[in-house]
């Protein structure tokens, strides 16, 4: 059955989100990290999805033509995390000069993790992987439906 392929869409929706509630974690367990200097402190990561192309469909895009032919072969692939990439924001300089930490100057830098904005990523992950979980059980339902038909 050709619709069950788009499964694949919401669970790897679900292995993305997860993904990047643990990439929020790693966050916010480093929130307090503090360094010398901006560069030896911990930077806030962030996760970028994409698709994820199979290469049926990349050589479908490719060819252009006898689209019609390769559609009922490509299995829907749907999201994943592409990479982690470092927030650009600078860390943010502190003076304490009591700090064991605190360079010449008496300053210390902290990470550029705000634990308010992980919190709000956290819950929009966590919304998204339950809408994700929503289609799944939704097509999952279809198909058991679909399978009963000739039994009544």
């Amino acid at each position: 059955m050709a619709f069950l392929s788009s499964l694949n869409i919401s669970l790897s929706g679900m292995t993305a989100e997860r993904f990047r509630m643990d990439i929020i974690s790693q966050n916010v367990a480093m929130a307090d990290d503090v360094a010398t200097t901006a560069d030896d402190v911990y930077k806030r990561q962030m996760v970028v999805f994409g698709e994820d192309k199979s290469f049926k469909s990349v050589l479908r895009t490719k060819l252009g033509t006898g689209e019609a032919h390769f559609h009922k072969y490509i299995k829907y692939r749907g999201v994943q995390a592409m990479a982690v990439v470092e927030d650009e924001t600078p860390a943010e300089p502190v003076y304490d000069p009591t700090h064991p930490l605190a360079d010449e100057y008496g300053y210390i830098y902290e990470s550029n993790v705000d634990v308010a904005t992980e919190q709000l990523d956290a819950i929009e992950a966590s919304n998204m992987y339950d809408a994700n979980l929503s289609v799944f059980e939704a097509v999952k339902s279809m198909a058991q439906k679909a399978l009963n038909i000739g039994n009544t």
